[in-house]
């Protein structure tokens, strides 16, 4: 229970720091037992995956542990901001953009992990790297950045987050709140506002239902003047062999502040092969302009 407390804590906490997204100085509880789950904060990455991080501890008496090899990384995943908090809203700008600006939406990136059973009590230290990763917007960049906590004499053991529901009490499942496969779609840094695009996704129907498609399109907030510069309208549908993606920005929207992501459930047999068949971009007056859309697939 004590545990719970702590995540339901360190959710409150980020929800303030989702913006610019943070990295923990102490793990959430910052005082625990070998083999207690500890989590704490990585940055704000959308790159960011269980996989990808690497993870040692160091205790009191010298060993390090490998907790990646150790197979003690519960979960990575991200969190949003409720979509009508003060700071989603009335952020200063910068702090609004700076995601942004590494290509991503507002996010603050955890990781749930256990401590090993055999670690020393006393002061400890985590070394975290993020590998392969550029889009973190805490400041820590890649790392290696290092995270604080304080072990103390006793035998923890591995939360599982037991609860309620359908007349049973099975532990939580992480995987439902880590990043599905995904295609990421964006529309470059330039400086010429959209007004509006159409764009045509093909993919691998041998591969993927069509109908587990699904798109989902990340909402800026951000705040130069008055609200509404990045409003966006997005419909779709797919006719079993090709996705189509329409767009419409009336006001205009800076291409950074645009994008969308094509998921799908994991396990697939094969790759969805997506590719963008055809894409066409406007400007506010109505006219062509010059801008390629990217795709970017995480499986």
């Amino acid at each position: 229970m004590k545990f719970k407390i702590n995540l339901l804590g360190l959710c409150a906490l980020c929800g303030g720091l989702l913006l610019s997204a943070c990295t923990s100085i102490n793990t959430f509880p910052n005082i625990a037992r070998p083999g207690d789950t500890i989590s704490f904060m990585v940055g704000g990455s959308a790159q960011a995956r269980k996989e990808n991080i690497s993870i040692s501890l160091t205790d009191a008496g010298g060993h390090v542990f490998d907790l990646q090899a150790l197979g003690r990384v519960r979960s990575v995943f991200n969190l949003r901001a409720d979509g009508r908090a003060e700071g989603t809203h009335y952020s200063p700008y910068l702090e609004s953009y700076i995601s942004w600006a590494f290509g991503h939406e507002p996010l603050q990136t955890v990781m749930i992990a256990d401590l090993p059973g055999n670690a020393a009590p006393g002061p400890a230290t985590l070394t975290v790297t993020l590998n392969g990763i550029t889009d973190n917007s805490s400041g820590t960049g890649a790392g290696p950045f290092t995270v604080s906590l304080e072990i103390i004499p006793g035998s923890g053991s591995s939360e599982q987050f037991l609860h309620p529901t359908l007349g049973a009490t099975p532990p939580v499942d992480f995987t439902r709140l880590e990043t599905a496969p995904n295609a990421q779609i964006s529309f470059g840094t330039g400086y010429i506002p959209i007004g509006a695009a159409s764009l045509v996704i093909d993919f691998d129907e041998t591969a993927i239902n069509p109908d587990d498609l699904n798109l989902y399109v990340p909402e800026s907030t951000v705040r130069s003047g008055a609200f509404g510069m990045t409003q966006r309208m997005v419909y779709w549908h797919q006719d079993g062999q090709n996705l189509y993606v329409d767009i419409i920005a009336p006001q205009g929207i800076d291409p950074r502040y645009l994008q969308f992501f094509v998921v799908h459930p994991s396990g697939l047999a094969g790759s969805p092969t997506f590719n963008i068949l055809n894409a066409q971009v406007y400007g506010t007056d109505g006219n062509l302009i010059d801008v390629t859309p990217a795709l970017t697939y995480s499986p």
